[in-house]
């Protein structure tokens, strides 16, 4: 090696080992529990109050209280400063917290505040709480039309779960990565699929879409590998976002409830790359049913049989 490659590949070197360092520094000096006071113009969330916007565990920290600001152990509350808000990825891919509980003024949560929480089994919320609820540690707003977080290590016995009848919308990431459900079973009064909503739900076998759902976000199904070949999409929908149904390998044939592909507002790649057959209108379409209903079991028959052979 020459002598002004050795000198620049001394200097790569050395300028990566004081940024590693500079950063872990920062890092450390980070405070676990990060607060900060904003008005109803200040802030994004239209809340006025504290809000915990930043949070940095470690493996002493088992269970977390978003009720008042708190000292850096997260003890000692202040009751004069309630928290009023959760901002945007606030326990961020946190690897230690598996119980998290919502004091009675919180007024806001993001749908990204508690994402992918690796070790998180329960969202517990305090019962005078007007905006939020918590079912069995799974996190809804307390009009029960919105679900935000279903805890990635929840206990679950039957590897099944139901969401409540009257809930609308499924939340951006709300059962990111969970690695133990293999069936879902939605609520007819769903109306909106977020972001990334079932992303990497890699045991995820069987999920019907129900009539009334209008919206399935970007990325909703990515990399659920093991879904059933055969997927059923309502009329009812008009948008799909992209990638919604991205590296979804097992999925091989879609049939959709829409007289014509331009009633629905489709994203890029939104379908599988392995895909086989997509059939739209299928309804009229005699070998599917001379009615609606006709047509919905024959497409549960397929589902059932993995396709027409």
């Amino acid at each position: 090696m020459k002598t002004w490659q050795k000198a620049t590949f001394i200097i790569v070197l050395v300028a990566f080992i004081i940024a590693s360092v500079t950063i872990s520094f920062i890092s450390m000096a980070r405070a676990p529990f990060e607060y900060k006071y904003q008005t109803a113009l200040e802030s994004e969330y239209s809340v006025e109050g504290w809000v915990l916007f930043g949070f940095n565990g470690n493996n002493s920290t088992k269970e977390v209280h978003i009720d008042y600001v708190r000292d850096e152990n997260g003890n000692n509350p202040d009751t004069s400063k309630p928290v009023s808000a959760v901002g945007k990825f606030t326990m961020n891919t946190d690897e230690y917290v598996e119980v998290i509980h919502i004091g009675k003024d919180v007024k806001y949560i993001d749908e990204t505040s508690f994402f992918y929480c690796k070790e998180l089994k329960a969202i517990e919320v305090d019962g005078a709480n007007e905006y939020y609820t918590s079912v069995d540690g799974v996190l809804y707003t307390k009009d029960m039309k919105k679900m935000l977080v279903y805890p990635i290590m929840k206990e679950n016995e039957t590897s099944k779960y139901a969401i409540p009848e009257g809930v609308e919308r499924i939340g951006k990431c709300a059962f990111y990565k969970n690695e133990a459900l293999t069936e879902i079973t939605l609520p007819s009064t769903l109306k909106e699929i977020g972001d990334m909503a079932f992303f990497k739900c890699e045991k995820l076998l069987l999920l019907t879409l129900p009539d009334g759902l209008k919206k399935i976000g970007s990325d909703a199904f990515s990399y659920c590998q093991e879904m059933k070949p055969v997927m059923f999409i309502p009329a009812s929908v008009k948008e799909i976002g992209s990638f919604a149904f991205y590296s979804c390998s097992n999925l091989k044939e879609f049939y959709m409830g829409a007289q014509g592909e331009e009633q629905i507002t489709f994203g890029d790649t939104w379908l599988p790359k392995n895909i086989k057959k997509v059939v739209i209108n299928v309804a009229p379409k005699e070998q599917y049913g001379k009615t609606r209903d006709d047509a919905y079991q024959r497409i549960n028959e397929l589902i059932t049989e993995g396709g027409e052979k």
